[in-house]
């Protein structure tokens, strides 16, 4: 009895060690199953990039975007300069349509030179949503503006980032913002210091007398303006002039009374011809037209002020004011060094 006693205690001993063998066990492969999940969420967590848009909302992609749909023309010109053009799958119809944009662009990417970038849109700021989705995007940039186009896209889980290119702080804000999303950040800030550089540089030319200016809206609205805190009074600011302009609003339409009374000592154009404004006859008399000094952007491209290339349209306009280059071939070779860096490639302005 004594001996089977002794046994029976010896076998409910080895139960419960391997009771508790088993328990050690499975106790090691959970805290390993769960130690990998962390680490797997963990490295996740790693090569997710962020950034914030015009909103103020963050965008949150796992990866680098590769596949990129920008429906902001400016911005498809600011994708070439960060060197990311490979990464468009889809721009707007504009680009196309856009002469100067084209021919420029066309010498950057034999995709446009060929109109073989889907364009998901109709015209104006219309777009084709099914057309997006059909495309596969890891990203859309949309103007702020196209409020429908945003919702829609953002209904169907297509990461939307915001633009509004509103002000130079927006503008440089964005351009980062989004290499962070392309993996194109380094360029971005390098582009971003040169243009600070290059307005300081211009900003320590200070003139005793600043001459003012008036803007004349693109394709002939001569009575069409921007005031104070636009995008053209920014540039206007850095040619070291002053907007004629004194209305705090984006784009005022204005009588030929009020620009009388501004009296501008010029008046420039962006994508419209100077005999806009020399056929008027209710601006016959006014002083900038009768000393010819109504001036355009010429090409166009070049000058865009809701890009970064509000510092070539502020350097273009002090060359008019201020004639600060001896000769225009000097003034030429100034502007092609900017143009030179902005795409890292030989394009002549031309």
């Amino acid at each position: 009895m004594a001996s089977n006693s002794i046994k029976n205690k010896s076998w409910m001993s080895v139960k419960e060690v391997g009771l508790i063998h088993f328990f050690v066990v499975l106790c090691v492969i959970i805290s390993l199953a769960v130690g990998c999940a962390q680490k797997g969420e963990s490295g996740a967590a790693a090569s997710q990039v962020r950034a914030t848009d015009a909103r103020g909302v963050e965008i949150v992609l796992p990866r680098h975007a590769e596949r990129v749909v920008v429906l902001f023309e400016p911005f498809v010109d600011e994708m070439y300069m960060l060197g990311a053009g490979d990464k468009l799958v889809g721009i707007p119809q504009q680009v196309y349509q856009n002469s100067s944009s084209y021919y420029y662009l066309s010498q950057l990417d034999p995709r446009i030179a060929k109109k073989s970038i889907a364009t998901p849109t109709f015209g104006g700021r219309s777009t084709h949503v099914e057309k997006v989705i059909s495309l596969q995007a890891d990203l859309a940039i949309v103007y702020e503006y196209d409020i429908e186009t945003i919702a829609q896209l953002e209904g169907l889980d297509i990461p939307v980032f915001v633009v509004s290119s509103k002000d130079k702080a927006h503008i440089y804000d964005e351009l980062i913002n989004v290499g962070k999303l392309i993996g194109k950040k380094e360029r971005a800030e390098d582009i971003v210091n040169y243009v600070n550089n290059a307005i300081e540089k211009i900003g320590s030319e200070v003139e005793t007398v600043k001459k003012s200016v008036y803007y004349g809206w693109s394709k002939g609205r001569v009575f069409s303006t921007s005031g104070r805190g636009s995008l053209v009074d920014l540039a206007i600011q850095v040619a070291g002039a002053v907007n004629a302009c004194p209305l705090e609003m984006e784009a005022p339409n204005v009588s030929a009374e009020s620009i009388y009374k501004w009296n501008p000592d010029m008046i420039v154009l962006w994508n419209s011809d100077v005999e806009d404004v020399y056929r008027l006859a209710e601006l016959a008399a006014l002083p900038a037209v009768v000393n010819k000094q109504v001036f355009a952007m010429e090409p166009t491209f070049f000058f865009d002020p809701h890009t970064v290339k509000f510092l070539l349209f502020a350097k273009q306009l002090r060359h008019w004011g201020y004639q600060d280059y001896t000769t225009d071939q000097d003034f030429k070779d100034a502007l092609q060094e900017i143009v030179d860096f902005l795409y890292e490639k030989k394009m002549s302005i031309e």
